[in-house]
């Protein structure tokens, strides 16, 4: 068994010229890789495509950050107005509120 095995292995590893051109065909691909055209010409479009869609999502990316800045200025202006607001209509009830137990008829309002 061992004999068969060996001699299907001398037969597969035996030495095989190559075909007539193989030598420049190998050359030929070297240089065309080394080229840039590692890619059939039916594919050549992909990188530009990656390229494209990648600018994209930068271009959408920053797109999204700028409206998300822009509505974080105006709530932040619309809660400074609201506290500002909030803050003089306290001032009002606080003077209100001064007023009415600084005047003498607030302390004869439950005796009547």
């Amino acid at each position: 068994m061992s004999n068969d095995l060996e001699k299907e292995l001398r037969a597969a590893l035996r030495h095989v010229d190559p075909a007539p051109g193989f030598a420049s065909r190998v050359s030929a691909r070297i240089d065309s890789e080394r080229h840039g055209r590692w890619l059939p010409a039916r594919y050549r479009w992909i990188p530009a495509a990656l390229a494209a869609s990648v600018m994209l999502c930068l271009i959408a990316g920053y797109g999204w950050h700028w409206r998300r800045e822009q509505q974080g200025l105006e709530a932040r202006q619309q809660l400074l107005e609201a506290l500002r607001l909030t803050g003089e209509k306290l001032d009002v009830a606080y003077r209100g509120v001064q007023d009415v137990s600084k005047s003498p008829a607030s302390g004869n309002a439950g005796n009547t």
